[in-house]
């Protein structure tokens, strides 16, 4: 923490490219204190890990004087001898006594010091392993006994209601009985502990949301504090099955309005079909791909072309009757089936991409429809949506039973199971999901924090923005001289024959983007060896002058005009402190993706608190675009969320999904055309006036090789605001000022934190893996020099974990995870400190982080 002079001083913000903050913040917290996470401490098993550690140092320095001469004077008939001393075993007695024969008495001597030595070590060794068994035990039942609180076991339920009846009956028969079983169940249990209580991204009472404006009072403050309110929403996926009854329902089909697939063009008589696919949903992997095509008949052609989205399937078949008749070779219901497998037309009822009340949008649809026919859906809606609102205000104990209920009704409605994805991290696996504004209310921060974010934080965006600008304008102008190349200036090229001729070049292309991408690299090394100056990496922390700082950020133009959507964590040890200004901040995660508040699952709770958010986010879009562009969102949902998303007053590009604009107001595909004017390559849409540029590229993806229109977008950049510096062992803090760039870094490799690392020899030396992995912890904690609290990433888990080292049970999960890894580990100081968690709320100090919306339009020199 710097000090109280230092932390006053006045800055200035990044010279051009000003940052503009939404005034309408959002407070996310974890729901428990990382208290609860008390009963797992014990500091005496670290003490006695370094005293094993110290007695194995004094035994091996015993065996480097014992090999040599043991290989100078073999022992008769023992000829594993070394070899034992080597690996530091005792020597059985009978070889013991002939060692002792064969050797000269000075020999004979050392050899009764290391086997005097030996078996202390061994004692010692199974001691530690049988206490170490109690030390996990006794932390087990306490975090079975912790989730004796209702709270907790809500988590259970929310996160994971699938498994709630196994982890309730459980929790209910445990009586500290420690078999297989249980060491799985705590095991789970504790990893649920560890993140609801050092996490902020979680949902419901355990991960609330407090909704805050920019106000006149210093630091960060409120009015009052409520009770929690929770909110009870339906999973999108859910109200798609119900939908899918719906148009079962004899009569109903009719009423459906189907539309041509966003990616599906047809020119010369010929349908193509293209997808955006993806194995997780997450915007980075997103993968673009032609699916293939063929020729179609003239009948097919015409019900492709009018299915626009507006008509019904009744209208349809009445113009199809009127001016095809029997004049159509095959009849209309078989030509939209072939349509509809083909995946060139949607034809069911649709719940719009991030409608955040589908069972509201599912009953719109319906409406038209007779009454007799829709009666039975309508009153299943109706039944579902007075679930909702019961269960946010049940008691917590009624609710497990309240919940079977529905999912029983859902099952038999759809005849689809209520659970779904079980596993995955990123997907709705419930057919309901709840979300809860926090305790605090009328939460304002003052204009010194909004100061803060726009001015001495800028640092941080700059750093983080510099190698996404580089790639847009470096892509930019090789998507330019394709196109040029290509097709020649002044042509419009629509978007199917952008895609065919960037499909048959696509390896030219990529060589390109390879180019780039070395760039790329050679900047993160160059920032990165400009903030560490001359120094070296074995430092804890280099500060930056804030005059350096700005020296390096001027040598990368701020341009294209960007926005970014921090996390941004405080560290100080209360809110007098954050009032006084005695703090300082990391960025947690640094979004520069489409406006993150706006386009999340409780976007629409905050834009009810907060009328102003959607209105100041457009406007804040707006004050980013050229002279003659306009603004268009995506309709790209996600193949496992809800993709909530609040409706812009702008065109929708509709990508993946329905959108939920009006008809009027959707841009398809095949609309999009470019043209290369003045030098100048121009995205734009037939029935739209001016160029566009998109909110985020249809694909997702930051760069042409995922998806060509990426460059009529913003600047890209998924997660942490950290450097990349991947050939670094070590990063120390970098801080400039009140701001943290970077937190201390260590990156080891997994191995590091297995059993045979404790000794430099096999695990079974502790008498058991746990037992070693906790020594090879502790002695990994004391070589590299880290802190009592980190937060470990894991290659192939989907968020970083927490680790105390003073926590047996809590690096026994480490532990577990690497043990299936063959890579490295990124370990990095968690910061804030758990004594700095300034935010208190009825007694209790929570880990928090401030999210909030800030736009540049950039400096394009």
């Amino acid at each position: 923490m710097i000090s109280v002079n230092d932390s006053q001083t006045t800055t200035n913000p990044v010279p051009g490219g000003a940052w503009r903050l939404v005034p309408v913040v959002v407070l996310r917290q974890a729901g428990f204190p990382m208290e609860a996470l008390d009963p797992l401490v014990d500091a005496a098993s670290v003490d006695e890990a370094h005293a094993l550690l110290r007695s194995r140092s004094r035994l091996a320095s015993l065996a480097r004087e014992l090999k040599p001469v043991l290989r100078q004077h073999p022992v008769p008939g023992c000829p594993q001898s070394a070899s034992r001393v080597g690996r530091l075993r005792p020597l059985p007695g009978r070889e013991l006594r002939r060692a002792t024969a064969a050797l000269p008495d000075e020999a004979a001597r050392t050899l009764h010091a290391y086997q005097a030595s030996a078996e202390e070590f061994a004692g010692e060794l199974e001691d530690f392993a049988a206490r170490h068994r109690t030390r996990l035990d006794r932390a087990r039942t306490a975090v079975a006994e912790a989730f004796g609180d209702e709270r907790l076991r809500q988590v259970l339920l929310l996160s994971n209601d699938a498994a709630y009846p196994e982890f309730a009956a459980w929790l209910d028969a445990f009586q500290g009985e420690m078999g297989r079983h249980s060491r799985r169940m705590t095991d789970l249990l504790t990893m649920y502990l560890q993140r609801v209580t050092t996490k902020n991204e979680t949902h419901s009472h355990f991960g609330p949301f407090t909704v805050g404006r920019v106000g006149d009072v210093p630091g960060i403050a409120w009015t009052s504090e409520r009770e929690m309110e929770r909110r009870t929403l339906f999973s999108h996926w859910a109200a798609e099955k119900l939908a899918q009854s719906a148009a079962a329902v004899p009569g109903l089909f009719d009423f459906v309005r189907p539309r041509r697939r966003p990616l599906s063009f047809l020119r010369e008589g010929r349908i193509d079909l293209y997808a955006f696919t993806t194995r997780d949903g997450l915007d980075t992997d997103w993968n673009f791909q032609h699916l293939g095509g063929r020729e179609v008949a003239a009948h097919e052609a015409w019900l492709w072309q009018r299915c626009d989205g507006e008509r019904t399937l009744r209208e349809l078949r009445s113009e199809w009757d009127t001016e095809l008749g029997s004049h159509a070779p095959v009849p209309f219901d078989q030509v939209l089936k072939e349509l509809v497998v083909r995946e060139w037309v949607v034809a069911e009822f649709e719940i719009p991409v991030g409608d955040h009340e589908p069972l509201a949008a599912l009953r719109r649809q319906l409406l038209p429809a007779p009454p007799e026919q829709a009666a039975p859906v309508l009153s299943a809606i109706g039944r579902f949506e007075e679930d909702l609102a019961c269960f946010a205000r049940l008691p917590l104990a009624e609710r497990p039973a309240a919940l079977t209920a529905t999912k029983a009704r859902f099952e038999k409605l759809t005849g689809t199971a209520a659970n779904r994805n079980s596993g995955l991290h990123y997907a709705d696996r419930s057919i309901l999901f709840e979300e809860a504004h926090g305790e605090p209310a009328g939460l304002t921060i003052g204009p010194d924090i909004a100061r803060f974010i726009t001015d001495e934080l800028s640092i941080v965006y700059e750093t983080v923005l510099a190698r996404p600008r580089l790639r847009m304008r470096r892509e930019l102008a090789v998507l330019t001289r394709w196109v040029a190349e290509r097709f020649g200036a002044d042509v419009e090229v629509p978007l199917d024959r952008l895609y065919s001729e960037f499909f048959r070049d696509r390896h030219a292309l990529e060589e390109e983007c390879a180019a780039v991408e070395a760039e790329l690299a050679a900047l993160d090394r160059s920032i990165t060896d400009a903030l560490l100056g001359s120094g070296g990496v074995d430092r804890p922390e280099v500060v930056v002058e804030r005059d350096r700082m700005e020296a390096i950020l001027a040598a990368h133009p701020r341009t294209p005009a960007a926005v970014v959507d921090p996390d941004v964590l405080f560290a100080a040890t209360s809110r007098q402190d954050l009032r006084e200004g005695r703090f300082t901040a990391v960025i947690g995660d640094c979004h520069a993706v489409r406006e993150v508040i706006t386009h999340t699952s409780f976007g629409p709770l905050i834009q009810e608190r907060a009328p102003e958010l959607l209105p100041e986010v457009h406007e804040g879009y707006q004050s980013l675009l050229d002279d003659g562009e306009v603004l268009a969102n995506l309709s790209r949902g996600h193949p496992d969320k809800s993709s909530t998303q609040l409706v812009y007053p702008c065109h929708d590009l509709e990508v993946y999904g329905r959108s939920g604009q009006s008809r009027d107001r959707v841009v398809q595909p095949s609309h999009l055309y470019v043209v290369l004017r003045d030098g100048r390559l121009e995205l734009r849409a037939h029935g739209v006036a001016g160029r566009l540029r998109l909110m985020a590229p249809p694909a997702g993806g930051p760069s042409i090789r995922q998806d060509p229109l990426s460059p009529f977008a913003f600047p890209r950049h998924f997660g942490g605001a950290g450097l990349d510096a991947p050939t670094l062992e070590h990063l120390p803090r970098i801080r400039c000022g009140r701001v943290v760039l970077q937190r201390e870094t260590w990156r080891v490799p997994a191995a590091r934190l297995r059993g045979a690392a404790a000794f430099d020899g096999p695990a079974e030396q502790t008498g058991g893996e746990e037992a070693a992995g906790f020594v090879a912890a502790c002695r990994l904690r004391f070589e590299l020099g880290l802190p009592r609290h980190v937060f470990v990433k894991i290659s192939g888990e989907p968020k970083p974990i927490y680790v105390d080292w003073q926590a047996p049970l809590l690096v026994r999960q480490l532990c577990r995870l690497a043990a299936r890894q063959v890579g490295t580990l990124e370990i990095s100081e968690m910061l804030p400190t758990p004594d700095q968690r300034w935010l208190s709320v009825r007694g209790h100090r929570y880990t928090s982080e401030l999210r909030c919306a800030v736009f540049s339009p950039g400096d394009p020199r």
